[in-house]
């Protein structure tokens, strides 16, 4: 699966259970850019989780704050 192809998927879950909108960019802040309080975060993660069949590590949570963090994070687990 290539950055290219997560991406979508980011983007396809971010419509679907949170509403986004927008073309989702990597270089977005998951909350100022996207606009996401807690409990919309948390739904994207669960989502996002539950779309690539992953699981996320709570210490790679905290380091995601924009949408190329996501990608990273997605790819490192699928790589794993």
């Amino acid at each position: 699966m290539t950055d290219r192809e997560i991406l979508e998927g980011i983007a396809a879950v971010a419509r679907e259970h949170v509403g986004f909108g927008g073309e989702l960019q990597p270089e977005m802040r998951l909350v100022e850019s996207l606009g996401l309080d807690s409990l919309k975060l948390l739904t994207l993660a669960v989502e996002v989780e539950n779309r690539f069949r992953i699981c996320l590590d709570p210490e790679d949570e905290a380091g995601i704050e924009t949408v190329a963090d996501l990608v990273a994070t997605i790819r490192k687990q699928l790589d794993a």
